[in-house]
């Protein structure tokens, strides 16, 4: 028996490769694909390597060719649970049913069943490997299943040349109809930053300060009120001398009312407030305290794009005391995957405003906008 490995772009070279190698008695033994790097790197076509094989006999000898057994291979396909398994394997068996399919055409007429049942499992498989997508960007369960109905899960092809543009547009009608974007209202003086422990708001405060400061001429000026933490003070104050923005520290609620008034000249008054873990009543009863406290102010809840679909459902339970509020997405460098991005907003329904991208002032803040999450989500098929 002669045995060869080939590789091509697709299937259809393969084969023609394989027929001018071995003729057209050969028989593919092994066949897989090897996907070029990358988060979303199965959009782009792989590269297909087959091992083929030939008997050795004379020339003269026919080789009838033997036929598939399609029903006993899609029985055992079925047999086992595709929801859940790797991309990988998935498309290898996506892969195969497309080979399977274009030999049974080639060598004889399938029936309407067979057919009919190959069809059938191929998309299932591609409904399944939309599903890892979804899965693997971290995206609630709830809102993925509203994204499919928007792509229409039977008529998205993997592999497809108009792949990216099926679930980019499905992506965009549902930001469309489920999202609201919204930067931060220039008719509010007063904007209060909260958030849990080390979701970057100082850092955050500083970066919109700089903008506000240097890009838009706005004269600003800043409070902490996170004395818990010394480092946050002393951060929040080097930043302010390079701005040249005052600053003004509080050690309870009681004494906002004074620094506000100190500030009363600026067109705009941030307010650092203390990380709060969301499981501590107490702690965030104080939080609510110094909010309740401040009169005509616009909220901004800070959530890190590295933090599990779980625990944002838990700290977004937590922090329902409140009423109104933006949010801002943070450490979005630091992330792999970009659910928060489209979970946050669509399950508060609240405005969403900026990302940040990195710990460079001022500039690793942006506004958000649909093309924006679009990018983050397709990641490599879009560039």
């Amino acid at each position: 028996m002669k045995i060869k490995r080939f590789t091509a772009k697709d299937n259809q070279e393969a084969l023609m490769k394989v027929r001018l190698e071995l003729g057209s008695d050969a028989v593919i033994i092994h066949q897989r694909k090897i996907k070029p790097k990358g988060i979303l790197g199965f959009f782009k076509k792989p590269i297909i390597e087959v091992v083929a094989a030939r008997e050795e006999q004379s020339e003269t000898a026919q080789i009838e060719p033997k036929p598939k057994k399609v029903n006993s291979v899609i029985s055992s396909q079925q047999s086992a649970n595709s929801t859940g398994r790797p991309t990988e394997e998935l498309e290898s068996e996506l892969q195969g049913i497309k080979q399977m399919l274009s030999q049974l055409m080639e060598q004889n007429e399938p029936s309407i069943e067979q057919k009919k049942a190959l069809i059938e499992k191929k998309e299932e498989i591609e409904e399944n490997i939309l599903d890892v997508l979804l899965k693997e960007q971290e995206i609630d369960p709830e809102i993925a299943s509203r994204i499919r109905a928007e792509i229409g899960s039977s008529h998205f092809v993997p592999h497809g040349k108009n792949s990216n543009e099926q679930l980019s547009a499905g992506i965009r009608r549902f930001l469309q109809e489920n999202i609201h974007i919204k930067p931060y209202d220039p008719q509010k003086k007063i904007i209060v930053f909260v958030g849990p422990t080390g979701v970057g708001k100082t850092t955050t405060i500083a970066k919109l300060a700089a903008r506000a400061t240097l890009n838009e001429g706005k004269k600003v000026g800043m409070i902490s009120a996170d004395t818990y933490r010394i480092a946050a003070v002393e951060q929040l104050k080097t930043y302010s001398d390079i701005l040249n923005i005052p600053l003004e520290v509080i050690y309870n609620a009681s004494e906002i009312h004074e620094a506000l008034n100190r500030l009363k000249d600026k067109d705009i008054i941030m307010i650092d407030t203390a990380g709060r873990n969301h499981k501590e009543e107490a702690q965030l009863n104080e939080l609510k305290t110094l909010l309740d406290t401040i009169p005509k102010k616009e909220v901004y809840l800070l959530l890190s794009c590295t933090t599990r679909n779980h625990d944002i459902q838990s700290i977004l339970k937590h922090y329902e005391f409140l009423e109104d509020y933006k949010i801002i997405i943070t450490k979005i460098d630091e992330a792999s995957a970009f659910g928060p991005v489209l979970n946050v907003p669509a399950i508060t329904q609240k405005p969403i405003s900026f990302l940040t991208t990195g710990q460079s002032v001022p500039d690793d803040i942006e506004v958000v906008t649909i093309d924006k999450v679009i990018t983050l989500l397709i990641k490599e098929s879009l560039k």
